[in-house]
């Protein structure tokens, strides 16, 4: 799942490079979905990423501060090289990209279960441990009725909207018994669906706004009070595993990142951002 990002698709050409165009020997490159890119230069506002100490502020979300450190962590591990942030205008293209040694690694973390063919990709350390992650039931501030809402069986006579290919996610939903449930290419339709009527609720990490709101495209969507989703699994960032620089680079990642985890920073990253929101840990896990 990208969120308020998760996830701007029909950004510009220029903003992206066509399928094939990264020389797997050329400048070392990471590769970010659009939206994200574009939240983490707002989010920086001309400030350095390694001198970043805070995650929270206009534009903070989980994907942008997994980006953060990830830059962070190739430094800290000895990457003294600053890597081209190339924007990808899906997931799917993303992880094709970088199977074919076109990329070196991901910018944001992915579900490990997630990844269609694990064999092509070298994993990071978990960024995101099984049972962590929990997400909320966002929909329309103006559907009293969906927002009053407390119990999995009222839930269940709800329309979500997902993606198939977020594999996590849909399998999560069917497993609650979620019968109604529709699929979207890209994170930026699904807010437009509710917007439109065509669903009720979609999944979204928190927000570190104060009432937990996201605006995606000028969709305003909240959660519903008191609940959260529970998702199984791990998340990492992705390395790819024919890259000639592939395995140096992951071991510099991990070498960071475990600095970082240590001193407290990835913790205190998705605290700010967001996603580990102290405002939802008394709500009801389902």
């Amino acid at each position: 799942m990208s969120p308020c990002t998760r996830r701007h698709c029909l950004a510009s050409a220029a903003a992206l490079l066509p399928l094939g165009a990264i020389a797997a020997n050329g400048p070392q490159r990471v590769l970010v979905p659009v939206d994200v890119r574009q939240d983490f230069e707002r989010f920086l506002a001309g400030r350095d990423p390694l001198q970043l100490q805070q995650y929270g502020g206009p534009h903070a979300r989980r994907d942008v501060a997994e980006l953060v450190l990830l830059l962070q962590a190739l430094a800290l591990g000895g990457i003294t090289e600053r890597p081209e942030r190339v924007a990808m205008p899906s997931v799917a293209r993303l992880v094709r990209e970088l199977a074919q040694a076109q990329g070196v690694c991901s910018g944001t973390t992915y579900w490990k279960e997630d990844v269609p063919s694990p064999e092509d990709f070298l994993f990071s350390r978990t960024m995101v441990a099984d049972g962590e992650f929990v997400a909320g039931l966002y929909t329309r501030p103006a559907r009293a009725d969906v927002l009053a809402m407390q119990s999995l069986d009222e839930l269940r006579r709800l329309r979500f909207v997902s993606n198939r290919h977020w594999r996590v996610d849909w399998a999560t939903l069917l497993g609650l018994g979620i019968e109604r449930l529709a699929h979207a290419d890209t994170w930026e339709a699904m807010p437009r669906m509710l917007a439109a009527g065509r669903a009720d609720v979609v999944l979204a990490p928190f927000q570190p706004t104060p009432d937990l709101a996201l605006d995606v495209d000028g969709v305003r969507l909240v959660p519903i009070p008191g609940l959260k989703l529970g998702l199984r699994g791990t998340r990492h960032y992705l390395v790819s595993r024919r890259h000639p620089e592939g395995a140096a680079w992951l071991a510099a990642l991990d070498k960071g990142l475990q600095q970082l985890q240590s001193q407290g920073a990835v913790l205190r990253a998705y605290q700010q951002s967001g996603f580990h929101h102290p405002a939802v840990a008394g709500w009801k896990r389902i």
